[in-house]
């Protein structure tokens, strides 16, 4: 499938899909994730996304190529190229993907938030009580989880003790849902943040700064937080507590004001 969205005043969106039958995503998945990008599009005058492709269309095979090898067994979901403003699908994984994100990962992840959001002061007071028992230093994390019976639930580098353990955990809890609303939202993340220049805003690395070590690098710290500001608020049934995510909600703001400066 093969057609081209457009703006007006603002040029124009080609979208390049593989046929389903050779193994594409659903013409009902195709049709939303255009519909998504432009709807941000839409909403950011500034965003340019020249073309999306799907690994298959990109590599001229719609099962594996050079690039990406056998597509069923590439890590990525999605790949921005910043040069040529351009995002690549992997449509062999997409295609058993729901559209949108089921609201019970967004709650769980916003639920663990809520539930942790007290967390460093007591850590911290543990972390006192442990170090004047004698507990090595190594093992005083891992005490202190266990007293509390705190479980992470995704890849987050940071300790209990640190301020934005909850944030993060719930921004990377989101991280780990698949759906094509998320990668989408993700990959778009990136685009707005590079495009306006929000990845050089001094507010922004001073934010990335306070958790660093909770997220693979600036860039992938930008896109989750867009992601998880956009998907935590999605609904606005989420009551006030367990629908916010401050670090996340602090970025978005930061982005919003860098984007209204380009």
């Amino acid at each position: 499938m093969q057609f081209r969205r457009s703006l007006a005043g603002r040029g124009s969106t080609d979208f390049y899909f593989t046929e389903e039958d050779a193994g594409g995503m659903t013409g009902e998945q195709q049709v939303y994730l255009a519909d998504l990008i432009m709807s941000y599009r839409s909403k950011y005058p500034a965003l340019l996304v020249n073309a999306v492709w799907d690994f298959g269309m990109e590599e001229g095979d719609p099962v594996q190529g050079d690039k990406y090898g056998v597509f069923a067994e590439c890590r990525d979901y999605a790949v921005y190229n910043a040069q040529m403003l351009t995002i690549s699908f992997n449509h062999v994984r997409l295609r058993n993907m729901p559209c949108r994100t089921p609201k019970d990962e967004i709650l769980k992840a916003l639920e663990y938030r809520a539930k942790y959001s007290d967390l460093p002061g007591t850590a911290q007071r543990l972390q006192a009580s442990c170090l004047t028992a004698g507990v090595p230093w190594p093992r005083v994390e891992e005490r202190i989880r266990e007293e509390l019976g705190i479980k992470a639930l995704a890849e987050n580098g940071l300790s209990v003790t640190d301020p934005c353990f909850a944030d993060v955990q719930a921004v990377r809890m989101l991280e780990n849902t698949k759906s094509i609303e998320r990668i989408t939202i993700h990959e778009i993340g990136h685009m707005i943040s590079e495009e306006s220049g929000a990845v050089c805003n001094k507010k922004i690395k001073k934010l990335f700064g306070s958790c660093r070590d909770g997220f693979e690098d600036l860039y992938e710290f930008c896109a989750e937080c867009f992601m998880a500001a956009e998907l935590s608020q999605r609904d606005r049934h989420f009551d006030s507590l367990s629908g916010r995510i401050g670090l996340a909600e602090e970025f978005a703001k930061i982005l919003s004001e860098t984007v209204k400066q380009t």
